[in-house]
Protein backbone atom coordinates (compact mmCIF):
# COMPACT_ATOMS: atom_id res chain seq x y z
CA UNK A 1 0.00 0.00 0.00
CA UNK A 2 2.91 2.34 0.62
CA UNK A 3 3.78 2.31 -3.05
CA UNK A 4 0.26 3.51 -3.94
CA UNK A 5 -0.01 6.12 -1.20
CA UNK A 6 0.94 9.03 -3.43
CA UNK A 7 -0.99 7.88 -6.50
CA UNK A 8 -4.42 8.31 -4.88
CA UNK A 9 -5.88 11.81 -5.23
CA UNK A 10 -6.33 13.69 -1.97
CA UNK A 11 -10.07 14.13 -2.48
CA UNK A 12 -10.55 10.39 -2.99
CA UNK A 13 -8.46 9.59 0.07
CA UNK A 14 -10.42 12.10 2.17
CA UNK A 15 -13.68 10.62 0.91
CA UNK A 16 -12.60 7.12 1.92
CA UNK A 17 -11.48 8.34 5.34
CA UNK A 18 -14.80 10.08 5.91
CA UNK A 19 -16.71 6.95 4.86
CA UNK A 20 -14.63 4.82 7.24
CA UNK A 21 -15.28 7.19 10.14
CA UNK A 22 -19.01 7.23 9.39
CA UNK A 23 -19.12 3.45 9.17
CA UNK A 24 -17.29 3.17 12.50
CA UNK A 25 -19.77 5.53 14.14
CA UNK A 26 -22.76 3.60 12.79
CA UNK A 27 -21.33 0.28 13.95
CA UNK A 28 -20.57 1.73 17.40
CA UNK A 29 -24.12 3.07 17.66
CA UNK A 30 -25.61 -0.29 16.69
CA UNK A 31 -23.46 -2.13 19.21
CA UNK A 32 -24.48 0.30 21.96
CA UNK A 33 -28.13 -0.06 20.95
CA UNK A 34 -27.95 -3.84 21.08
CA UNK A 35 -26.29 -3.77 24.51
CA UNK A 36 -29.02 -1.43 25.77
CA UNK A 37 -31.65 -3.76 24.32
CA UNK A 38 -30.13 -6.73 26.10
CA UNK A 39 -30.32 -4.89 29.42
CA UNK A 40 -34.03 -4.09 29.14
CA UNK A 41 -36.33 -6.68 30.71
CA UNK A 42 -38.37 -9.03 28.55
CA UNK A 43 -42.03 -7.91 28.60
CA UNK A 44 -43.31 -11.50 28.51
CA UNK A 45 -41.38 -12.65 31.58
CA UNK A 46 -42.17 -9.50 33.57
CA UNK A 47 -45.91 -9.60 32.82
CA UNK A 48 -46.04 -6.34 30.88
CA UNK A 49 -47.11 -8.15 27.71
CA UNK A 50 -50.39 -9.11 29.35
CA UNK A 51 -51.11 -5.49 30.16
CA UNK A 52 -50.56 -4.55 26.52
CA UNK A 53 -52.89 -7.33 25.36
CA UNK A 54 -55.56 -6.18 27.80
CA UNK A 55 -55.51 -2.71 26.25
CA UNK A 56 -56.10 -4.15 22.78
Amino acid sequence: MAENAHSTPASKQAEETCANILADLVVSFLIALSIYGLQSPDPVTTGHAYAVEAVR
